[in-house]
């Protein structure tokens, strides 16, 4: 466990972003395991998984709380989900570490861009009930294949589709978050029983990182922290991608 001490201010890091933001947990998290715990990516991703899923709860539990969570887009992002998770969990056994690490490199850098682009976007939309299943359901599907928790991509769909402002889709995508990540970690427990050690350590990190994101977002600019993380994950995706097609 103390080998890997490098990784726990990164989880610090994660628990930031998941409790300012709602989203980027994941996204940092897995290559965390792979290239600083070494970790193999499929064991990551087992890893990743619940490592965010029970972070995301406990952030849930703390905005709902605050009065920023939205039981019932929660519960319809997070049922279409749960079942795409399983279908997305399948096809990631079934393919190679490489392509996973490429195809994390690609939604990362896309995602990052994305958020970088719609960070000024503030104004919550009109509630869209049939979008905002196929839109769940995506997040379920990366959430199996890539272990990413979606709040990159659930943030904006619960402010386009959902109706929610910004802060009440930040709060409510930790609970569909925590569906959907802990729902793939328990397909393939394996996977992180294995390092078990490693995986409470790398989560009682994480969760530090949440209350102090929670406590952060109540007096930073929300713009200011979306474009940080946009950046962020931008030069993530390309040090990824970098470090896979060189085969370290």
């Amino acid at each position: 466990m103390f080998e890997h001490f490098a990784i726990y201010p990164l989880g610090v890091l994660i628990g930031i972003c998941l409790g300012a933001l709602g989203s980027g947990g994941a996204i940092l998290s897995l290559p965390s395991l792979v290239y600083v715990a070494g970790l193999p990516v499929k064991q990551a991703i087992g890893v990743s998984q619940f490592v965010v899923g029970c972070a995301s709860l406990i952030g849930a539990l703390l905005q709902w709380r605050q009065g920023n969570l939205r039981w019932r887009q929660a519960v319809y992002f997070g049922l279409a989900g749960l079942p795409a998770t399983r279908f997305g969990a399948l096809v990631s056994e079934q393919l190679d570490s490489t392509v996973l690490m490429s195809s994390f490199a690609v939604v990362v850098i896309v995602s990052g861009i994305r958020l970088f682009w719609s960070s000024g976007e503030t104004t919550a939309g009109r509630e869209r009930f049939l979008i905002s299943l196929l839109a769940g359901a995506g997040v379920g599907f990366l959430t199996g294949l890539l272990g990413v928790g979606g709040g990159f991509l659930l943030v904006p769909a619960l402010i386009a589709f959902g109706g929610l402002d910004v802060r009440r889709a930040t709060g409510t995508a930790l609970p569909v978050i925590a569906a959907n990540g802990l729902s793939g970690a328990a397909q393939n427990p394996d996977h992180w029983n294995a390092v078990l050690g490693l995986a409470m350590a790398f989560l009682a990190a994480t969760l530090l990182g949440t209350f102090f994101g929670l406590r952060l977002a109540r007096g930073m600019s929300e713009l200011r922290l979306q474009r940080f993380l946009s950046l962020l994950l931008i030069a993530l995706g390309i040090l990824v991608g970098t470090l896979n097609l060189i085969g370290k």
